[in-house]
């Protein structure tokens, strides 16, 4: 309760001295150390900063380019949300010539299902779908959860 009442106020604060851009729900899938293995994470951040709702598109677009550079692991430490915060930031700054004031990460969490690279692969293998003119759905109905 008292969490809610602080991440409230902190929005409110926010939005009274800059502009601040939400990303609610974000999903993306990420590798694992652990084998060859994506595993899905859901992250919700708020961004300050001047006119940042112009540019969710570019933002969005170096959400994904920037998650994908790191090990679900690292993005579960402190060190690593840090540096998360610090590499989205620099890109978008970089890439689009966006100012990003300050970047807080609201919700961060790891998602089901995982998927297993390796055994997505040979099943697209023994379905034939590398050859052409043949459908995936078949594959993905066989996959079990």
């Amino acid at each position: 309760m008292i969490e809610k009442i602080f991440t409230t106020l902190l929005a409110l604060q926010l939005s009274l001295f800059s502009g601040v851009f939400e990303i609610k729900e974000f999903e993306s899938d990420i590798f694992s150390r652990d084998g060859n293995k994506l595993r899905q994470v859901t992250l919700s951040l708020w961004m300050e900063g001047d006119n940042l709702d112009r540019y969710g598109y570019q933002i969005t677009d170096a959400l994904n380019i920037i998650i994908s550079s790191f090990y679900l692991e690292d993005l579960f430490t402190s060190k690593g949300k840090e540096q998360f915060k610090k590499s989205l930031t620099q890109y978008v700054h970089k890439k689009y010539a966006i100012k990003i004031n300050a970047l807080y990460l609201n919700k961060f969490k790891r998602s089901n299902p995982d998927i297993d690279v390796s055994e997505l692969v040979t099943a697209l293998k023994e379905a034939g779908i590398f050859r052409q003119g043949n459908s995936i759905k078949g594959v993905f109905e066989n996959i079990e959860e």
